[in-house]
């Protein structure tokens, strides 16, 4: 085996290894305007289903949020529907209510065909601390035209 291919196996590995692959921002908490509710759609990296990228549909907003991101925008209080476009998805449905933040938990996981989807709603204190370790996708200014 020559050096040179060594070399470069030995820094995939390392990148593979070193998890995220979203360069964006990292989470900041946004203010949640009075009338409105916040959302936090993230999906913590797990290598195995980092190659699925499903589209989600998380209230009037859709993404293709690839493992270790995160989306964050700014909804009408009311109910709220998650779902994504894989083989097996439950939806998950919920009440947003004005001047609070929710985080949506996305897990995929390898299927036959396209992957399975589950949602969570987690609790703001372990999604906080869950979405530290994701980065920012989509536009600069997600979630702040609405």
């Amino acid at each position: 085996m020559n050096r040179a291919f060594l070399s470069f196996a030995v820094g995939a590995i390392c990148v593979v290894l070193a998890g995220c692959g979203v360069q964006g921002e990292a989470y900041q908490p946004r203010p949640v305007p009075v009338s409105k509710s916040m959302i936090y759609l993230y999906r913590p990296y797990v290598f195995y289903a980092s190659a699925i990228t499903p589209v989600v549909t998380c209230g009037q907003e859709s993404i293709e949020l690839e493992a270790g991101g995160f989306y964050s925008y700014i909804n009408d209080a009311g109910p709220v529907t998650c779902s994504a476009t894989t083989e097996a998805s439950t939806p998950l449905k919920f009440d947003a209510h004005p001047g609070e933040e929710y985080y949506v938990k996305e897990e995929v996981s390898p299927g036959n065909l396209s992957g399975r989807t589950q949602f969570t709603l987690m609790n703001s204190g372990a999604g906080r601390q869950e979405i530290a370790s994701c980065r920012k996708q989509g536009l600069p200014d997600s979630g702040s035209h609405h």
